[in-house]
């Protein structure tokens, strides 16, 4: 017996010394997996903060607001105190929160809705209807005689209207701000109208036209005096203009009262005082152009899918500065000589007159429509709803 134990007292002593080296090793690998674990769940709980912060980032910054589906956002304006919402069946006035404060049935195919002042007009596209509100209410209604393609308000409250016309390329309505009628012109030889613009006193109107010889685009514009006086005189002919470009250029905005910028795809003229000075050297693509207190503005890039930017002419049409964007601008509303626009997944406030960006906020939710709420709050329309932000 005290033999047999012997015989097994090297196979013990082994199994011994197995023990006292795993031992070290598994309280090795215990500590690993906790510094794993402890690492995996720090970035994870990161990873959530950081994405539950993404959604709420606007949320959370948000003054007023309301959550709504995507069709309803695409609806809604904001317009003074609250927003317009413009379907085809009925236009109504809503709160920043949501809540409607009065309603109209409008029966409309494509409405458009634009803002000028404490105006704003609503138009139907394809059909004859327009009218025109303030946040107290709808002031009038007109029924046009043709078909409305385009039109433009004033801050007073003056609209022009283009509609066609069976026996004329079109015609250019006027009209006050209680709806009565002001003004006809009848486009007999100066081809199709496309858009329209008033000058920033409301002194001239402007209207882009486009005409044929069969072969290429002719682009004019002529332009009507407004008097001031408008119970003894009428708004007349004022001026003409046609640019040495084979293109159509339906885009306007005023620097001046006496100057107003034209655009097509790629070129800008500056029309004023018996002149047309294009703008050198021409825009590779131009996507929009505004006016601002203080000269007007271009958002162009370099091609298509390309970066776009923002060049800034002064009144005299001197360029004073050109700021880079981002990829897509989704709206912009102009303030005297600010201008806020939504690009990309943020919204950049801009200081024109001294061309820098003031401010950038980040939102994480598409943005429809953004304008200036107030002097220092911003209106955003995204397509989860509106918020009410702080600049």
């Amino acid at each position: 017996m005290p033999q047999a134990i012997k015989q097994n007292e090297p196979k013990i002593r082994k199994a011994k010394a197995s023990r006292k080296y795993a031992t070290p090793l598994l309280v090795a690998l215990c500590l690993i997996l906790a510094v794993v674990t402890i690492v995996l769940v720090y970035m994870i709980r990161n990873h959530v903060e950081a994405k539950n912060g993404a959604k709420e980032q606007l949320r959370l910054s948000a003054i007023a607001g309301f959550d709504c589906e995507y069709t309803e956002a695409q609806q809604l304006y904001p317009f003074q105190n609250g927003l317009l919402k413009v379907s085809t069946k009925r236009v109504a006035y809503l709160s920043i929160s949501g809540n409607e404060i009065f309603g109209y049935d409008l029966e409309m195919s494509t409405p458009v809705c634009v803002m000028s002042g404490p105006y704003a007009m609503v138009a139907d596209t394809e059909g004859f209807l327009c009218a025109l509100f303030t946040e107290e209410g709808m002031v009038y209604r007109n029924h046009m005689d043709g078909k409305i393609g385009n039109l433009a308000l004033a801050p007073s409250g003056l609209a022009a209207v283009i509609t066609d016309e069976n026996d004329s390329f079109g015609c250019v309505y006027m009209m006050e701000k209680d709806g009565s009628f002001l003004a006809k012109w009848s486009s007999y030889e100066s081809g199709y109208p496309l858009s329209l613009a008033f000058a920033p006193d409301e002194s001239t109107l402007s209207v882009a036209l486009v005409d044929t010889d069969g072969s290429q685009m002719i682009p004019h514009v002529k332009q009507f005096s407004i008097p001031q006086d408008r119970m003894n005189a009428h708004p007349s002919e004022f001026a003409f203009y046609s640019p040495i470009v084979k293109d159509i250029m339906p885009l306007l905005a005023y620097l001046s009262p006496e100057k107003v910028a034209v655009a097509g795809i790629s070129e800008v003229a500056v029309l004023g005082d018996g002149n047309c000075d294009m703008v050198s050297p021409a825009f590779p693509y131009v996507q929009s152009i505004f006016s601002y207190d203080g000269g007007y503005s271009v958002i162009y890039s370099d091609g298509i899918e390309q970066p776009l930017h923002l060049a800034i002419y002064n009144r005299s049409g001197g360029k004073t500065g050109d700021i880079l964007l981002g990829n897509e601008v989704l709206h912009f509303d102009v303030s005297g000589s600010s201008v806020l626009i939504a690009v990309d997944e943020t919204i950049l406030l801009i200081e024109l007159g001294s061309a820098r960006i003031t401010s950038t906020i980040n939102v994480d939710e598409p943005v429809l429509r953004v304008a200036f709420f107030g002097t220092k709050n911003a209106c955003v329309v995204t397509n989860a709803g509106v918020r009410e932000i702080t600049l």
